[in-house]
């Protein structure tokens, strides 16, 4: 079943009507009076949720009082187009509309397309559509760890299996001993998107070229679409300047290990075939391969992530598992070996519940606002130490699953998932990609511009932020700061992105930030200082503040206030705040119009500050005095702090950095500075120890 649909994004109407010149005007009249009746009546539905998942009830949210002018109709239907649900709605209907639940329809980016009944649509001519977007995850989400690690493997084969993408689900197949239910329709029109080079077609790449190197020999493998995958395969893009020409884009950082990592397995797997862009063997590329990712590996080991985002760690671990488990070179395992730990104890020390809580400067995968149930992560955290959900992001679980010469150091699980009762406050330090892509064009011969990262984490909640990075400059998309109490209760401010006003609440651009703040971070608390030029077309701040994912909530002129669980959070300005009730972000969005803007967020807890009516009382005590863009605060600690667009950050009167030296500084993680050569990671009575350089 399908009906074609308009391409207008979420919160935007589309309307088709006959030209007055060849219509009656009175017909022009009353089309364009019935265009805007339903437009008018779409824009006030909406959803609560940019997330959906297992249990939780698709709902059509409709405002008190207001009832239907017309027939009309409401659609679940994934992106590509196949509908899952569909209601029927007649004029005078009120009150909200559940159309499905999360469990019962597969995961994936859906959109709720409302539009008038067939009649109005496709005969009166009443062109209107209304699509909001959400993205659905059937998997259940755990915040505590359970199982065997086999046993979430084979969960997870299961998992991938369901999602029937044809890549995963066959690999998954494979893996399992499934022979008999393989799709080799499916998997050759992977191998198909692969080779034109559609979307994720790195990490689709380097699957393909481990599902032959492990799977190819078997006496069951599809013949059918051998010769398709040889072809594939070999006839890659692997130099830059070739791919370049038929993407019309360069490799990223960590998309050029995906790139390299994939030439390499390539090359041993056709060691004697000429491959068609270089008219050089299997061998010759496989060498290429490893001169390439020997320094990469080198300099991730011992400078950082450029890439320290969700995403990022994501396309990460897909290449080095790939590479621990099916590369040749001894010195190539070594080095992969170091960095897979390293990004997992990094992943550990910034998770809370199984979500990468960590502040990320590049926009999450898709730009979907962060959640912990569609986070690349989810996946990896769930098959690691068993926190975290199953969802559409694969290549990173599948990858870690299907690897058999990694295995995971006991004390990284621990450290993820089992929280000192005391807080920790840590620190990170990152070279940035762009900066060392600049640096080697240019020939420098000098250390990166580097991330500073700050993390601080309670059993009840955990805080991250980027210290002072780039101030009034454009972002990547990222968030500077944010706060995780749970999987939906994540909260940040930005300033939007010059066209996130144009997009929906839920993917693209609406999320992503535009210029980024100034922030200082001192454990529970931060400030984010927002200077935004005159000429700036947006002219406000906002947070994102889901109100349907916190126990309890109160906002008002000054302070907006949320409960989960045992963690408190208090979100101040030094302009006034509203929450937007109405939109493609309704009751998720605080808004405060003005171009300078400081912005103040207090976490707390139970165990440390009693009820949550006792919170709100202390924080509004609390001295919080703003001019222009110079703040000074009495935390709940009882310190005095101060912070201005320019300047030191002031506790009690005394410069604190802001950029650490360390590559890693914390109680459970420490460096011997940056770059780094060892690395010591403890947690209770268990200690390791990574050498990061000349491994």
């Amino acid at each position: 079943m399908s009906t074609e649909t308009g391409s207008n994004g979420a919160h935007q109407t589309s309307s088709e009507t006959v030209s007055p010149a060849s219509d009656p005007p009175d017909n022009s009249a009353k089309l364009a009076a019935r265009v805007q009746l339903f437009e008018s009546f779409f824009e006030q539905l909406y959803l609560e949720k940019d997330v959906y998942a297992h249990e939780d009830k698709i709902v059509l949210r409709w405002p008190r009082k207001l009832e239907a002018p017309a027939d009309y109709n409401a659609r679940l239907q994934l992106s590509s187009g196949r509908i899952y649900a569909e209601s029927e709605g007649r004029e005078g209907d009120n009150g909200d509309r559940t159309l499905a639940s999360a469990v019962s329809i597969p995961d994936g980016e859906y959109e709720l397309i409302l539009m008038p009944s067939p009649s109005e649509y496709y005969i009166r001519g009443v062109r209107v559509q209304r699509k909001i977007p959400l993205s659905v995850v059937r998997s259940d989400y755990r915040t505590a760890p359970y199982g065997a690690y086999v046993e979430r493997q084979i969960e997870l084969l299961r998992h991938a299996v369901s999602g029937d993408d044809g890549l995963y689900s066959e690999i998954a197949k494979m893996t399992l001993g499934w022979w008999n239910r393989l799709n080799s329709r499916k998997l050759g029109a992977a191998v198909k998107a692969v080779a034109g080079y559609e979307a994720d077609h790195l990490a689709r790449l380097i699957a393909l070229v481990g599902m032959v190197s492990r799977h190819g020999e078997s006496d069951e493998f599809p013949t059918e679409v051998r010769e398709e995958l040889d072809e594939c395969i070999t006839g890659f893009a692997y130099h830059q300047q070739d791919y370049v020409e038929k993407t019309g884009k360069a490799a990223g950082d960590i998309e050029g290990l995906l790139l390299a990592a994939s030439e390499l397995l390539a090359g041993q797997l056709y060691p004697d075939r000429p491959f068609p862009y270089s008219r050089q063997t299997g061998q010759w590329h496989r060498q290429r391969a490893e001169d390439a990712i020997l320094p990469w590996l080198q300099r991730v080991a011992t400078t950082g992530f450029t890439d320290p985002s969700s995403h990022g760690l994501a396309q990460l671990l897909t290449a080095l598992s790939h590479l621990i488990d099916l590369a040749d070179s001894q010195e190539i395992w070594d080095l992969a070996a170091v960095v897979i730990d390293k990004a997992l104890v990094t992943l550990a020390l910034d998770s809370f519940q199984g979500v990468y809580g960590a502040s990320q400067i590049t926009a999450e995968s898709g730009g979907v606002v962060p959640n912990g149930h569609v986070s690349p992560l989810a996946g990896v955290a769930r098959l690691m130490w068993g926190t975290g959900a199953w969802n559409r992001h694969l290549a990173a679980p599948v990858s870690l699953c299907c690897c058999q010469g990694y295995q995971l150091p006991p004390l990284i699980a621990s450290l993820a998932t089992e929280p000192t009762p005391a807080a920790t406050w840590a620190s990170q330090r990152h070279a940035i990609g762009a900066a060392c892509e600049e640096g080697r064009k240019a020939g420098e011969d000098h250390l990166p511009r580097t991330f500073h990262k700050a993390t601080y984490r309670t059993p009840d909640y955990l805080l991250s932020s980027a210290q002072d990075f780039q101030p009034g400059q454009p972002s990547q998309g990222g968030q500077s700061w944010r706060a995780t109490l749970d999987a939906d209760a994540i909260v940040f401010v930005n300033h939007p992105g010059a066209d996130a006003l144009e997009q929906d609440a839920h993917r693209g651009d609406y999320w992503r930030s535009g210029l980024l703040p100034r922030v200082a971070q001192h454990r529970d608390f931060l400030i984010a200082l927002f200077a935004l030029p005159e000429t700036d077309p947006i002219g406000f701040t906002r947070a994102y503040f889901p109100t349907f994912a916190f126990d309890e909530h109160q906002v008002g002129k000054e302070w907006a206030f949320a409960a989960r669980g045992d963690a408190y959070l208090a979100l101040g300005c030094s302009l006034p705040i509203e929450l937007v009730q109405d939109g493609p972000a309704a009751l998720r969005e605080l808004r405060a119009t003005g171009h300078n803007a400081a912005w103040l967020c207090q976490l707390g807890r139970k165990a440390d500050h009693g009820s949550f009516a006792e919170f709100r009382k202390r924080v509004l005590a609390a001295r919080f005095d703003c001019d222009s863009l110079s703040i000074s605060y009495r935390p709940l600690q009882g310190d005095t702090v101060s912070f201005g667009w320019s300047g030191p950050f002031l506790l009690n009167g005394e410069a604190q950095p802001l950029h650490g030296a360390n590559h890693y500084e914390g109680p459970n993680c420490v460096t011997d500075g940056w770059p780094a050569t060892q690395m010591i990671v403890v947690h209770g009575e268990q200690a390791i120890q990574l050498s990061l350089a000349d491994v």
